[in-house]
């Protein structure tokens, strides 16, 4: 770890850190129509008047009134939208440390043929959709100077928990996309990009709980589409940033973005490096049973380090051929080095007398690389200002990885006075070598046309073709003499063609809006898995199609009615199918399952909003074959218990789910999801009947706090209770965090201190039980930590950084995952 340079960057931060600030003036005031009425819900913008950037955003309240405060010093345009009138931009105001009180604003009715095009003019802070929820994300005070991650996470019906992983209104398996485009990373590595992209480049979040069939079919939970600004000025402009986190570890990153435009071309490039040290503390306690009857027990002690440094990289540019045409390619690459150490302690509880009478040791190594690299051209036409549009695009994804296993184990006899001695049972020494390459090609058009009667026609097509080859050679060391292990290795071939096709039709009237689409899409895939012992393989060829529906009722400014309908498809990711396996020690393993198949699940859901700040969501699920993670016992190998994913037969999911947000104060605001559910699992695994389900739920509060002097500290929490996750019963979790931010040089700097997981409670624990088989684990990990981060934006004002253009093979990527190799 680079702590020298990071210890320099937290001590130049606080320098940088003002210890005084003063308090800033308000404007304040009241909208009314031609009748002197007030008017409700108006959205009231505070612009600045040389470039007309958003400062902040209001909605009126019930007796029409608006306060837009603190304020810095300065001079600003006030512009008031809603539907159905017509859009008021004020002359200069000028603000001087003190309070202003405008004159009544009357808004004058627009004519009935002209509310469409309001509809679309106005940027509300929430948008209701036919098929979706609209975050307008600079219409937030809240959400300047944060980053992506938080304006997510503050988004309604998501929440973010202690793991960073995703959910939409309770559910996950959530699919996230840039500009339209499925993101190529997941999990950890999604995180760490949504945690280093400023919200001053967000344009919008758009929330899909039921995707329409312009989408892929991929992903049960929905789809969270954030959307990018796009260029308006030439020239260059950019970021640089450095983050120093410590735990009980270190763990730092360092980026660098850019762009140039110019009438012509638009480049692109970005740089990031990280390098995270962490810890995994796991406690697990085994009991295993021969019907009924116990038959001994493991109480295992298992600490990892481990140690990530990742570089990645990309690079790109569009080039106007003409006003209409566009096209462009982007590349991007990622290596990294990810080297595990770890020491488990297992004590052997003897069936016979119930007593730990032995003990085993494991010492663990395990060095491994990945790397990816992807390219992408694509062509983007616009045929006239009609509307009518094509995009294409041509994608290549590379995943190569190797890595290292090296176990030892050594068995002791233990005496009752808590002395012990060498066993009677040879060392054994485990080693494995690891080879992987996974290779993605795809292609993909979209068109787009305005039919009559203001119906808007979607089509497109996509080809996609997917080639994973995964090596594993184990080898036991005996006497100083390596011997292959004709149990564990393995080599496994998978092979993956997908088409696709879609037909969608969207059409708005002034009190409603529908969405109605279908998708087909044909799987052709094959399996090869070579042992010594022996070879098995699969084929699988099948069709499916995705219909999709959506109605929307906008029954007044303040009421809001939708229903959605769906049918989605959860694909295996590529390590999910790789029965290679990574070992914890001699009697505990992860693999995967070459012969998972994918989930189908049928989506349902009610919505209602109000005053575009309460939102509530009824909605079920039924999936079938759903793919679930177990940690099941081993039926080759009598005590050894196995971390894989299986199909269950099926879940049942029923909840509420709340989102709602609230301003106390002029300087205090607070967003709160909760979600209520129920889930129903059926199934069998390992000879053990499932027919369970269990009422919980969730909630997730963050309170934002605008302090004086460019000064805000927000304040978050994080509960979730109990749950049943198939075979798995899930403790409570909690967490609670604190940040607090300072916007330096004329907020063209930020600089952040935060604490995550203040009280160390946001571990998971859970109890597995099965007929013949039970465990319990505790998994601590780095999650308390203290973090201190700073960022410099450089390039004119009103230049955000450019789209990054995303093409056709992001599905696949995603589940290429970056450990594909």
């Amino acid at each position: 770890m680079h702590t020298r340079f990071f210890r320099s960057v937290l001590l130049s931060v606080l320098l940088l850190l003002p210890s005084a600030a003063i308090l800033a003036g308000g404007i304040s005031g009241r909208v009314t129509d031609d009748a002197g009425k007030p008017v409700i819900f108006a959205s009231v913008l505070l612009l600045g008047s040389s470039d007309s950037a958003l400062v902040k955003t209001e909605l009126t309240n019930e007796k029409g009134e608006y306060h837009l405060t603190p304020v810095d010093d300065g001079t600003y345009l006030l512009k008031v939208n809603i539907i159905g009138y017509i859009a008021y931009t004020s002359a200069q105001v000028v603000l001087a440390a003190n309070d202003i009180t405008m004159p009544d604003i009357m808004l004058l009715q627009k004519n009935t043929e002209l509310k469409e095009v309001a509809v679309r003019a106005q940027k509300p802070f929430i948008e209701v959709h036919a098929d979706k929820l609209v975050v307008n994300v600079e219409s937030s005070i809240v959400n300047a100077g944060s980053t992506a991650m938080d304006v997510l996470s503050r988004s309604p019906g998501v929440t973010v928990d202690n793991n960073d992983r995703i959910s939409l209104k309770g559910r996950q398996g959530i699919t996230v996309m840039i500009n339209g485009k499925i993101q190529p990373i997941s999990g950890q590595d999604l995180a760490n990009m949504l945690k280093s992209m400023p919200s001053n480049n967000v344009e919008s979040i758009e929330l899909i709980s039921n995707p329409s069939a312009r989408y892929d079919a991929a992903g049960t939970g929905g789809i969270i589409n954030i959307k990018l600004k796009r260029d308006k000025k030439m020239g260059l402009n950019g970021s640089v940033n450095a983050t120093y986190a410590q735990g009980v570890y270190g763990k730092a990153n360092a980026g660098l973005n850019m762009n140039y435009r110019n009438k012509k071309v638009n480049l692109f490039a970005n740089y990031n490096h990280s390098d995270r040290e962490g810890f995994n503390h796991l406690t697990l306690d085994r009991n295993f049973y021969d019907n009924g009857v116990f038959a001994g027990a493991y109480d295992q002690n298992n600490h990892y380090l481990y140690d990530i440094v990742t570089d990645m990289g990309g690079l790109g540019m569009d080039y106007n051929l003409s006003s209409k045409t566009t096209v462009g390619f982007a590349l991007s690459g990622e290596a990294t080095s990810f080297l595990r150490t770890g020491y488990n302690y297992s004590v052997i509880t003897d069936s016979a007398t119930q007593l730990p009478l032995s003990h085993f040791v494991t010492d663990n190594k395990s060095p491994n690389r990945w790397s990816n690299g992807t390219a992408n051209i694509n062509l983007r036409h616009t045929f006239d200002s009609s509307g009518k549009t094509l995009s294409v695009d041509a994608d290549y994804a590379t995943y190569p990885g190797s890595g290292n296993q090296e176990f030892t184990t050594t068995y002791f006899t233990d005496f009752p006075d808590g002395t012990s001695v060498p066993s009677g049972v040879p060392a054994v020494k485990l080693n494995g070598d690891l080879k992987g390459h996974t290779q993605i090609r795809s292609l993909k058009a979209d068109y787009a046309m305005p039919l009559p009667n203001g119906v808007k026609m979607e089509a497109g097509a996509k080809t996609s073709l997917v080639t994973s080859d995964h090596d594993l050679l184990f080898f036991n060391e005996l006497n100083g003499m390596s011997i292959p292990d004709s149990q564990r290795t393995n080599h496994f071939i998978y092979k993956e063609h997908i088409n696709a096709a879609y037909l969608n039709f969207n059409k708005d009237w002034d009190k409603w809006s529908t969405q109605l689409g279908l998708r087909t899409e044909q799987t052709i895939a094959s399996g090869d898995a070579t042992w010594p012992t022996g070879d098995s393989s699969f084929t699988r060829n099948y069709a499916q199609l995705f219909p999709s529906f959506a109605v929307q009722r906008h029954i007044n400014p303040a009421n809001d009615l939708g229903v959605t309908l769906s049918r989605r498809i959860e694909r295996p990711n590529y390590e999910q199918l790789n029965p290679s396996t990574y070992y914890l020690d001699p009697t505990t393993y992860k693999t995967g399952d070459p012969y998972l198949m994918p989930a189908l699940s049928y989506a349902a859901e009610l919505s209602y909003t109000y005053k575009q700040k309460f939102i509530t969501n009824l909605n079920y699920t039924r999936t079938f074959m759903p793919i679930t993670e177990v940690i099941q016992p081993s039926l080759t190998e009598r005590k050894v218990t196995i971390q894989t994913q299986k199909n269950l037969t099926s879940m049942s999911y029923y909840g509420i789910n709340g989102s709602y947000q609230f301003r106390f104060y002029k300087w205090w605001s607070n967003t709160t999801n909760v979600n209520v559910y129920y889930a129903q699992y059926t199934g069998n695994i390992a000879g053990t009947g499932l027919n369970n389900g269990r009422a919980t739920f969730d909630a997730n509060t963050s309170n934002s706090f605008i302090l004086p002097a460019n000064w805000s500290a927000e304040l978050s929490g994080f509960y979730q209770a109990p749950q049943l996750y198939g075979y798995m019963l899930v403790k409570p979790t909690w967490m609670l965090n604190l940040g607090i931010q300072k916007n330096l040089f004329d907020k063209r700097a930020t600089a952040r201190i935060n604490a995550t997981d203040i009280f160390w409670r946001g571990y998971p624990r859970a109890t597995s039980t099965y007929t013949d088989y039970r465990e319990s684990f505790i998994a601590k990990r780095d999650t308390r930590q203290v973090a201190i981060s700073f960022t410099y934006r450089f390039g004119k004002r009103t230049l955000p950084p450019s789209m990054r253009h995303r093409g056709g093979a992001e599905d696949e990527k995603r589940r290429a995952g970056s450990q594909a190799g």
